[in-house]
């Protein structure tokens, strides 16, 4: 096997080899062991690809990796398995070759992983779950490729990592949230509670996904200001608007005409363009110091399932269609049909109950 070499006078990593009479050189200026790491990465790479049984993990990982961004873009999904690949998974595997590892050495790794720069102790169980899909998808795509044989088990989730508690805006927390704010997007917030919408969602909005009583949602903004199709397959549905909802709406909208915004965004930022994750954050930083109101903006969808699934008579199947936990309604084929039933009548239940607590004594 080619060894790395330090070149004094490149100040450099060097490493070369040859595959099927071909000779290729690999550099690296970074010194020390990190750099010596990235030559030979670079020369494993190189030289084992094409053969599935010399298949090294850092390879199947990019490839994983790029399979992932080719089927669903480099959104959330692809952000999280990049993550934990390049913490857990390339420190402690990456130069095996897939085919060598058992279902031990994987378990191993959720056995051991634990937060980077000490920040916490452990992980929670709900991390964990992620980091074991991330493995799971990572084996699923090694083995339909033949770079390694079917586990004869499963993953599970050691214990010892508690799960974690969503916060969860109380009744005066409510109240402060609809006092009046000068703050741009206070709206989107109220929103996000009423109808118990993801972040991304809520500011996916535009003005021609108001159908009456009805808020289409048929499109997300990431964090890197993408515009997607939402979460999963059921994150488009329709949306039950209460009337409270229907006129923030409707007064955010002439809100942005007024400002001389000629935009389709319900929510667009200050300047009247794309929305923004980052300044909704901002926002919300600012309201929090401001009022005292706990969490962050996505407990505000967490308090909307709690609240309607605790006072109100809606069936569990209608509550998980609000928020797109299911997928046993055709969204775009059947709303028409169910707003002058279950829909109209979730809107008027879900309305009455956020009305009587926006005025909740502090």
């Amino acid at each position: 096997m080619a060894t790395p070499k330090w070149s004094k006078s490149k100040r450099l990593w060097i490493i070369q080899g040859q595959r099927n009479g071909i000779k290729k050189s690999f550099y690296s200026s970074t010194p020390g062991n990190k750099g010596k790491r990235e030559v030979l990465d670079k020369y494993d790479a190189w030289a084992e690809f094409g053969s599935v049984k010399n298949m090294t993990v850092a390879r199947c990982v990019d490839l994983y990796l790029e399979d992932i961004a080719a089927r669903l873009g480099k959104g959330i999904t692809y952000k999280t398995a990049e993550q934990y690949c390049r913490l857990y998974v390339l420190p402690a595997l990456g130069r095996c070759k897939m085919n060598k590892l058992t279902l031990r050495d994987w378990q191993a790794l959720l056995n051991n992983a634990t937060p980077q720069n000490g920040h916490v102790a452990t992980f929670s169980r709900k991390t964990l779950q992620n980091f074991r899909g991330v493995l799971s998808g990572l084996h699923k795509f090694a083995y339909v490729n033949y770079y390694c044989e079917a586990w004869r088990g499963s993953l599970y989730i050691p214990q010892g990592h508690p799960k974690t508690e969503r916060a969860i805006l109380q009744p005066r927390d409510i109240a402060k949230l609809f006092e009046p704010s000068d703050l741009w997007y206070t709206p989107a917030f109220q929103i996000m509670l009423l109808c118990g919408l993801r972040p991304g969602e809520c500011l996916g909005i535009q003005e021609n996904d108001v159908r009456g009583a009805v808020l289409m949602i048929s499109r997300a903004v990431n964090d890197d200001g993408e515009i997607t199709e939402g979460k999963n397959k059921n994150a488009r549905r329709a949306v039950p608007l209460p009337p409270l909802a229907f006129e923030i709406i409707e007064n955010t909208i002439a809100r942005n005409h007024a400002a001389g915004f000629d935009t389709p965004w319900v929510f667009p930022n200050g300047a009247g363009d794309k929305p923004s994750q980052n300044t909704l954050r901002k926002h919300w930083k600012k309201l929090q110091e401001e009022r005292g109101i706990p969490g962050t903006p996505y407990s505000l969808r967490h308090t909307f399932v709690s609240i309607v699934s605790s006072q109100t008579h809606l069936a569990e199947g209608t509550i998980k269609t609000l928020v797109g936990h299911s997928d046993n309604m055709d969204t775009f084929g059947t709303y028409k049909h169910t707003v002058a039933g279950e829909l109209e009548q979730a809107a008027e239940v879900i309305n009455l109950t956020f009305e009587r607590l926006k005025t909740a004594e502090q």
